[in-house]
Order: C-alpha cells, then sequence, then structure tokens
C-alpha cells in the first residue's frame, strides 16, 4: 500500500488528526503534528490515537478499502489545506467533504469492527481447526495405541489359550503319569506286603524248623553222650573180656602143658579128657570173645550213627539260622521297600492333588475375561 504524502498546510491553516480530525497545536515551523498527542487516551482501551489510526489501516487493508481510503486522503491531503484556505467560501463544501469524512470515517469504523471480528473469528477458527487437529491427531495417536493395545491384547488372549491348552495337556499327561506310578506303587506296595507276608512265613517257618532241630539236636546230644557213656562201658567190658581171654589162654597153655605132661605121666586116656576140658574151656572163652567184639562193634556203629545224626542234625541248625537270619534281613528289606512305596505313593497322590489345582487355575485363567493380559 502507498502511504498518503503528508502536505504541510499553507502558513495559517491549523492542521488536523488524521483519526479523529481534531485541530492539533502547529507553530508553523517545522514538520506539522498528524496525530493528537499520545498521552490524551481518550479512545477505548485506553489508546492513543495514533494506535487507533494503525488498528484502522489494518481494518482497512483486511477490508479491501485501503487503496480507496488512501486515494481519498491523498486527494483530500492536498485538496483540505486549500479548501481550509478558501472556508470563507467553500463553507458548503467543507461541511459537505466534513460530512463525506465522517461518513467514511464511520464506514471504516464499521469495516474495522466488522474487519476485527472477522480476524477474531478467523483467528478463533484457526485455533479451533488447531484445536481440532491437535485433537485428532491425539485421537488418531489414541485409537492407534489402542488398536495396537487390542492386538496385544489378542496376541496374549491367544498365547494365554495356547498356555492354557498346553498347561492342561501336560497337567493330563502328568496326572496320567501320576496315576500310573500310583497305580504301579500300588501293585508294587502290594506285591511287596505279600513278599513281606511271605517272607514272615518263611521265617516263620525257618524259627519253627531252627526250634525243632535245636530239641532234636539236644536229644541227640543226650543219646550221643549215653552212647558214649554205653561205649566207655562196652570197651570196659571188652578190655576186661580181652583181659579174661588173655588169662584163659594163659591158662590153656598152661593147662596144655599140664596135659601133655600128665598125657605122658598118666597116660593117653586121662590127657585126652583134660585135652578136650581145656578145649571146650578155650572154644568157650573164644566164643565169648567173639560176643564182646560183636557188641563193641554194634555199639561202635551204633556210636557213629549217632554222630552223624548229630552232625547232620548241626548242619539242619546252621541252615535253618541262616535261612531266619537271611528271612529277617529280607524281612527288613521288605519293609523298608514297603514304607519307600508308601510314600511314593502319597508323593504320588499329592502330585495329583496339585496338578489337578494346577489344571482347575488354568481353566480359569484360560476363561476369565482379559485372562491372558498381564
Amino acid at each position: 500500500m502507498t502511504e498518503p504524502t503528508t502536505v504541510s498546510p499553507p502558513r495559517g491553516v491549523q492542521p488536523t488528526c488524521k483519526y479523529d480530525q481534531r485541530p492539533l497545536a502547529y507553530a508553523g515551523k517545522g514538520r506539522p503534528p498528524e496525530f493528537c498527542p499520545d498521552d490524551e487516551r481518550r479512545h477505548p482501551g485506553g489508546k492513543s490515537c495514533r494506535q487507533m489510526y494503525a488498528e484502522q489501516r489494518q481494518a482497512e487493508l483486511a477490508a479491501g478499502l485501503d487503496k480507496p481510503l488512501a486515494a481519498y486522503r491523498e486527494a483530500t491531503g492536498r485538496v483540505l489545506p486549500a479548501v481550509a484556505a478558501l472556508s470563507g467560501t467553500l463553507t458548503d463544501v467543507l461541511a459537505a467533504m466534513g460530512d463525506l469524512d465522517a461518513s467514511a470515517v464511520a464506514r471504516v469504523e464499521q469495516a474495522e469492527t466488522a474487519a476485527v471480528s472477522a480476524v477474531q473469528r478467523a483467528q478463533g477458527a484457526e485455533d479451533e481447526r488447531d484445536t481440532a487437529l491437535r485433537e485428532a491427531r491425539v485421537a488418531t495417536a489414541a485409537a492407534a495405541v489402542a488398536k495396537e493395545a487390542q492386538r496385544v491384547a489378542e496376541r496374549r488372549a491367544r498365547d494365554a489359550e495356547a498356555e492354557a491348552e498346553r498347561v492342561q495337556r501336560d497337567a493330563w499327561r502328568q496326572v496320567a503319569d501320576a496315576r500310573e506310578a500310583q497305580g504301579r506303587a500300588e501293585a508294587a506296595a502290594g506285591e511287596r506286603a505279600q513278599a513281606v507276608i511271605t517272607e514272615t512265613g518263611r521265617r516263620e517257618a525257618a524259627e519253627a524248623r531252627a526250634a525243632d532241630l535245636a530239641d532234636q539236636l539236644k536229644a541227640v546230644r543226650r543219646d550221643l553222650t549215653a552212647a558214649q557213656a554205653e561205649a566207655r562201658k562196652t570197651d570196659a567190658a571188652r578190655v576186661k573180656a580181652e583181659s579174661a581171654l588173655t588169662a584163659v589162654r594163659a591158662d590153656l597153655t598152661a593147662a596144655t602143658a599140664r596135659a601133655e605132661q600128665a598125657e605122658a605121666e598118666a597116660g593117653a586116656a586121662a590127657a585126652t579128657a583134660e585135652r578136650d576140658a581145656t578145649r571146650a574151656a578155650l572154644a568157650e572163652a573164644e566164643a565169648a570173645r567173639r560176643d564182646l567184639d560183636a557188641e563193641l562193634r554194634a555199639a561202635r556203629t551204633e556210636l557213629a550213627t549217632v554222630r552223624g545224626q548229630a552232625d547232620e542234625y548241626r548242619e539242619q541248625w546252621r541252615t535253618a539260622d541262616r535261612d531266619a537270619q537271611a528271612a529277617r534281613v529280607e524281612l527288613a528289606r521288605l519293609e523298608a521297600t514297603a514304607h519307600a512305596e508308601a510314600e511314593r505313593a502319597e508323593r504320588a497322590e499329592a502330585r495329583v492333588d496339585q496338578l489337578h489345582t494346577q489344571l482347575a487355575q488354568a481353566r480359569a485363567d484360560a476363561t476369565r475375561p482379559g485372562g491372558g493380559q498381564r
């Protein structure tokens, strides 16, 4: 926009304010003032004429009246001093021009007000547009975040469902394994219990057999003691018989010598009779010796038999004692194994209960809305 040229008024003409046309004080030297002093703030908002004129110019610019008004002001700027000099003759013209200027000023003020309102409305619209754009961007970002959160939630829900299914499969498999282990443990416990009963019966039978063998061994020992005493008696009788037989043999030898001598002395008949008697006594002594030898052999045989039975009973008693000891050890082992199997079965039952609880929790988490989110 071309700023109107400021024309110095002719000498003796008083200049006026460019905004409200009030007369201005001018000494006639230098550039005349264009506006009322800035300390005179008579207008709304405590504004000066210079500020109001600037806002008016902005309103004119906004309303598109700057060029006509500039041309008008430039023309009147050149004419008004001359017209003021001819005020006496051109009063009517000046009055008409004043009215025109006042009307133009009023129109300018209206245009200015309208322009200010339009500017304010435009500014408000721009502010509202900016606010709407910001809110739209925030809403778009929030929508994107919500969509992403929804995708994450759906993915977590799918993951949670898959995890719940996996946990359920694992839980059922572990429950089946635990039940199978429990069945094996119960079967093993039953077998162990039957084995314990069997081993207990074997141990009791072995202990009874050992007690019976101990009684038999005591009886055999008593019989052996008696047989040994009888054998000692038989040995003494045999020794005595052998001594008697030796004496008889000595007597027989002496008798034979005497018989031979008597036969030689007394004759053959008496010697023969004495010899026969001696031979009969010798035969009787030999028979007695044979009987004693037979009794001694029988006693020795019986003694050997009794000793063999005693050895056999000892070996049977030792075997029974070993069997009883082994049965006690096996019984203790079976009892410990049964106790361990019982504890394993209890742990398996506890594991089954725990897996049931985990399975129920997994199902509850899978069916709960938003259960996959953390």
